[in-house]
Parts: structure tokens; C-alpha cells; sequence
């Protein structure tokens, strides 16, 4: 009787962690279209755009079950896309589970901006698609909150996975789930572009500090 609770308390708890990743997700997208509605026409992303939808993308267990939970006939009988494209993508180039996609698809298209460590410093780093790169401002000339801050979604994305790890015994790893907090950073501030990524430079002070994300 103790084992059978057991298993159905874990199934409850995995259960839930899928279900905060949906509320994540919808708070994923409803963030990515506040920052879009800032680009007008510059974002040239549509259906069957899919340059960014390549294999070899990493995702979370807790999102392979949500995909598993939605798509188990696609899974059992499709067939995958073309060989380096995204297994998910149909003949056109659609995604065939675009409502259950993963988070690192729920961004794509977007100015990025992504901090690392590099040689003491902490870098902001600044991209897009090259599809998109015309049509608007120069990437270091954007606001702030008209970018995509990669890393704090990421991180609560990795505690999710963390509980449904603990409740399946599957998954609760990754680079995500090791990213520690992004640090506070003083300094001065120097700009060099590179093709259409943008880089800035927070000298830091005193001892080697954690990153937020890794190169």
C-alpha cells in the first residue's frame, strides 16, 4: 500500500511540474509578444520560417513530457523532417507541435541579449536573425526591455525540470539546471560590434565572479 501512495503521490508531482511548465510557457509567450510589438515589421519570423529549427537543440525531460503527453500518435507514427532540420517540422516547414514547442523555441526571432564571463569581464552580447537585422535601430542602440534577456526564464525553467525530476527520477540535469544567478556588475562600458551581434563590457572589480550564462 506504501509503495502504491508512493507512486501515486510521484505521478501527482510530475503531473504538476508539467503543469507549471504550461504557466511558464504562457508567460514565456505573452513576454516574447510584449517585446515583438516593439519591432513592427522588422521581425520577418512566419510560418514556415525555419532557419532557427535545426537538430541538436537541447530541452529539458519536462518538456519531452509535455510533448510526449500532447503528440503520442506523431511520435509513434510520424516521420521526422529532414536530415539537420528540427524532427517536429512538417513538409513546409511548419512546426507540428507548435503549442507544445519548447521554451528555446518560444523566443526565436527576437534581439537577444545574453550575458557571459570572458577574461574577468562580464560580456552582454547582442543578436538576431539575420532576417531580421534590417528594419529597425542598430542592436546596440535598442532599449533594454526591447530585447530578449535570455536567463531568467531559464532558470526557473531548470527548477521546474528539477521537480519533475525528483518526482520521475528522469531528467534534472543540463547546463540550465547548473546556471547559477546573474551577478551584480559595476563598472565602465565599451562597445565593439561584431558582425550582427553586439557585445558590452562590465569590467568587474576584485574577485572572478559566477556568470549568469556560459559561452
Amino acid at each position: 500500500m506504501s509503495q502504491r501512495n508512493d507512486t501515486s503521490t510521484s505521478e501527482a508531482e510530475a503531473l504538476a511540474a508539467v503543469d507549471a511548465l504550461r504557466a511558464l510557457h504562457a508567460e514565456i509567450d505573452r513576454a516574447a509578444e510584449r517585446v515583438a510589438a516593439q519591432h513592427g515589421d522588422r521581425l520577418r519570423c512566419g510560418p514556415g520560417c525555419s532557419a532557427c529549427c535545426l537538430d541538436d537543440l537541447s530541452v529539458k525531460e519536462v518538456e519531452a513530457a509535455r510533448i510526449r503527453e500532447a503528440h503520442p500518435q506523431l511520435l509513434r507514427e510520424g516521420r521526422a523532417g529532414p536530415a539537420g532540420a528540427c524532427a517536429f517540422l512538417d513538409g513546409g516547414g511548419a512546426c507540428r507541435i507548435y503549442a507544445d514547442r519548447p521554451s528555446v523555441c518560444r523566443s526565436q526571432g527576437l534581439p537577444l541579449r545574453v550575458f557571459y564571463e570572458h577574461d574577468d569581464e562580464i560580456v552582454e552580447r547582442r543578436d538576431i536573425c539575420p532576417l531580421n537585422v534590417e528594419g529597425g535601430p542598430p542592436l546596440e542602440a535598442l532599449d533594454e526591455d526591447a530585447c530578449w534577456l535570455v536567463g531568467p526564464f531559464e532558470l526557473r525553467l531548470a527548477t521546474i525540470d528539477a521537480r519533475h525530476a525528483a518526482a520521475t527520477g528522469r531528467g534534472g540535469g543540463g547546463d540550465a539546471a547548473a546556471t547559477p544567478p546573474m551577478p551584480r556588475v559595476r563598472g565602465g562600458i565599451s562597445r565593439s560590434p561584431q558582425g550582427v551581434s553586439h557585445f558590452i563590457r562590465y569590467r568587474v572589480g576584485g574577485s572572478r565572479p559566477n556568470s549568469g550564462l556560459q559561452k
